[in-house]
């Protein structure tokens, strides 16, 4: 399966791996956002059109050691009553409320989802999950 990390992080990693450079501090606090199109290619940013105050700060259950290579969301993340409407495809994963860096993204379960004015957008405990590689 392929990883849903970003080019940003990807990066990282090899140049640590490769020694070319320090890995940076771990972020203060990690975010999803949502978008209407892939966000590593032409995807557009959609969250402060569905909530105001953009992306939802989101923690992660903790990794075991082993070949475990999923990044499972341990918390709501919870969007609220959309403010209006968009096509929601992809959520991509920031170090930061703003701005920030896309670290990974993938497609919503069930592909794309017409929000409209109202909705609630909101993803369960568990219900978000990055794959961050796979041993095959």
């Amino acid at each position: 399966m392929a990883s849903d990390l970003s080019a940003y992080m990807g990066n990282i990693t090899l140049r640590w791996l490769s020694g070319d450079a320090a890995m940076p501090s771990s972020p203060a606090g990690l975010y999803i956002g949502l978008f209407d199109g892939n966000p590593k290619t032409t995807g557009t940013e959609i969250s402060t059109a569905i909530h105001a105050a953009g992306r939802v700060v989101v923690t992660f259950a903790t990794l075991a050691g082993g070949v475990s290579h999923l990044l499972t969301s341990n918390i709501n993340v919870d969007f609220g009553a959309a403010a209006a409407a968009a096509t929601l495809s992809h959520l991509g994963l920031f170090d930061a409320q703003a701005a920030g860096n896309l670290l990974a993204s993938k497609l919503i379960v069930g592909g794309s989802q017409a929000i409209l004015v109202g909705a609630t957008v909101k993803f369960l405990a568990g219900g978000i999950t990055f794959n961050i590689g796979a041993d095959s």
